[in-house]
């Protein structure tokens, strides 16, 4: 009987560690960039607080419930464990896991949504009251902005299909811009050369930092997406772009240095 009981306790407690982290992995990489965007943190230290996080949310659950009391108790349960562990044994360790819990919960209780949301409706708003553009090319650089119009259609033209997996079937395909729509300019927004016809997958991970393209279209993974995430979802490390023009080199440099998660 107390076979069974221990493995259910065992079954629950990994079915519990299982949503942490999903509640995590949801919002890590917002926390990433909230870090670099607004909090002034190179992305080298903001990479390092994440994957702090992400160890602590095997145990605890990181979201908009933590609470400053929380993190002091969450830290008191740090204290005991850490002599009975191979990582993360230092006092220094406490310390750094204060730090981070600290600017988890100011990301958290921010407007980092609202902030994020509010600047792309400034800048479409931007383009409809610039009185220097024509209507139709506004039409475009707003269509452009949820991968429609003229950008999504020169994209097709340019890639014929998935720019990594060639899949045909165009009308699943999601048209992105590699350096993203809010940080370009009005050329840049319509630059088929700033853009990746991707399956919805891809785009996703392209979209939020998980992956990126070297200077010669090779596959980047950031560390935050682990061997059993990439063999789940079928990414191996020959995949690239198929079709890479030097024109797309300085759009791909930008999203490495200021999108991907390289931590």
């Amino acid at each position: 009987m107390r076979f069974y009981t221990n493995v259910l306790s065992l079954i629950n407690y990994r079915l519990r560690a299982m949503s942490f982290l999903e509640k995590y992995a949801d919002l890590q990489a917002d926390f990433y960039h909230y870090m670099v965007r607004y909090g002034g943190i190179k992305n080298k230290t903001s990479g390092d607080y994440v994957t702090r996080m992400k160890f602590l949310a095997h145990d605890y659950s990181l979201d908009d419930t933590l609470t400053k009391d929380r993190i002091d108790e969450i830290l008191r349960q740090e204290e005991k464990k850490r002599h009975e562990r191979s990582v993360y044994t230092s006092k220094k360790s406490i310390t750094d896991f204060r730090a981070g819990l600290i600017k988890f919960h100011a990301f958290i209780n921010s407007d980092y949504f609202k902030r994020t949301s509010d600047s792309i409706m400034t800048e479409i708003k931007a383009v409809e009251n610039d009185n220097t553009i024509k209507a139709t090319e506004k039409e475009s650089i707003i269509k452009a902005r949820v991968g429609q119009g003229v950008f999504r259609k020169e994209l097709i033209d340019y890639w014929h299909g998935c720019a990594i997996s060639q899949c045909h079937l165009t009308w699943m395909l999601v048209a992105s811009h590699i350096k993203p729509w809010k940080d370009a300019d009005n050329k840049e927004r319509l630059d088929a050369y700033n853009g990746l016809l991707l399956l919805p997958n891809y785009d996703k991970l392209f979209d939020t930092g998980y992956i990126s393209f070297d200077q010669n279209g090779r596959i980047m993974y950031s560390r935050l997406l682990d061997k059993v995430d990439r063999e789940t979802i079928g990414l191996t490390n020959d995949l690239h772009l198929v079709k890479l023009d030097e024109r797309h080199l300085r759009y791909l440099k930008y999203h490495n240095e200021n999108c991907f998660l390289d931590v």
